[in-house]
């Protein structure tokens, strides 16, 4: 248990600002839900009833020594490998992908675990290996994460497989200084992608990828995802139409409202204004876990908060992106606002190991 003094540094400001986005989340599904009165229970009594977990989770988390978690990442990773493999032989498929384990009320997709746990063993990866960074290192760190996306890719879910991939090369550039390294890795990159396009692509994964650069092509087809989202932030403007007033997300024309496309009902319902103010907490939230990265004192508890900063941009990025139709679609969620308990219990617990490191280390500089 943490002495008073440690807790004193907790950081009020970076859990404020996940609470404050998890509400945003919470008010998005509440409105999605008056279009549907009657249809049992809603997700948003599902959602509240996860983010009130979540901050149980949140707080049993952030209370035990992070050490714990470095002791325990390459077990945590191994599971995770585990239930990838578990999921694709027993899981529950949704919209094409074979993805969760269902477990009546809820539902867990092994796929957001997988990207806390690369993360975790990233850290505790880099933080072994011999300084410099040896292509060796490299090669194996590439090794021990390749069974998580191929595994990723089988169910299929390209965009998860996407970001993992873009995870472990994000934080090598980030631990390795050589330039030809990163070359040799810039082309590995491009030889994968294309055969990936020519290998392993499925027809519906090439065709989004397509239909992004084109989505006129089949507005009423592979287009009308991009389409319909398009059309509904542009219809909120400055100030919205209103809270429960957007017709593209209440009249059920925006396929995958509250998972997708929870950005899109934000931007219809709130307009412009509302749209920053959500993407201004976000900016403050990996503002203040910049902030933190800047005062940890070991390799595991920096390469690991870099690696949830990455996180939270990348998928706030993407998931932007395809809801203003800037990028394909890819089906990456809205970190701890788009509907689903795995991902908001992954994103909740990616905070709280970062406010573990706060708190347990030896000692924290000013912020």
């Amino acid at each position: 248990m943490p002495s008073f003094a440690q807790l004193k540094r907790f950081d009020w400001s970076l859990f404020i600002s996940m609470t404050l986005l998890i509400i945003i989340g919470l008010v998005s599904l509440y409105s999605l839900s008056l279009a549907k009165q009657g249809a049992g229970v809603s997700n948003f009594t599902r959602q509240l009833i996860f983010a009130l977990a979540g901050f149980v989770l949140f707080w049993f988390v952030c209370l035990t020594d992070f050490r714990f978690f470095r002791s325990t990442s390459y077990w945590i990773y191994i599971l995770t490998v585990f239930l990838l493999i578990v999921v694709l032989i027993v899981g529950q498929e949704l919209r094409g992908v074979k993805g969760w384990l269902n477990f009546g009320f809820f539902s867990f997709q092994p796929t957001e675990l997988a990207k806390l746990a690369v993360v975790m063993f990233l850290a505790n990866f880099w933080q072994k290996a011999a300084k410099p960074v040896r292509l060796g290192d490299i090669l194996k760190s590439a090794i021990f994460i390749l069974p998580s996306i191929y595994l990723i890719i089988r169910q299929p879910d390209l965009g998860s497989a996407a970001m993992i991939a873009i995870l472990w090369i994000s934080i090598i550039f980030l631990v390795d200084k050589n330039k030809k390294h990163i070359l040799g890795l810039v082309l590995i990159v491009i030889l994968i992608s294309l055969s990936g396009w020519l290998f392993f692509l499925k027809d519906y994964q090439k065709d989004r990828i397509l239909t992004y650069l084109n989505p006129q092509s089949d507005p009423l087809g592979r287009g009308y995802q991009i389409t319909q989202s398009v059309v509904a932030v542009g219809s909120g403007r400055i100030l919205g139409r209103g809270f429960g007033l957007g017709s593209q997300s209440q009249l059920r024309f925006l396929p995958a409202a509250e998972t997708d496309f929870i950005f899109v009902v934000i931007a219809e319902e709130f307009g412009l204004i509302g749209s920053l103010i959500l993407l201004g907490f976000y900016v403050f939230l990996l503002y203040r876990l910049i902030k933190i990265s800047l005062t940890v004192y070991d390799d595991f508890s920096l390469v690991f908060a870099l690696g949830v900063i990455i996180y939270f941009s990348l998928q706030m990025v993407i998931n932007v992106g395809m809801n203003i139709g800037l990028l394909p679609v890819i089906g990456l969620p809205l970190p701890l606002v788009s509907y689903g308990g795995s991902s908001l219990f992954i994103s909740i617990l990616a905070i709280a190991m970062v406010e573990s490191v706060v708190i347990h280390q030896p000692f924290t500089k000013a912020f």
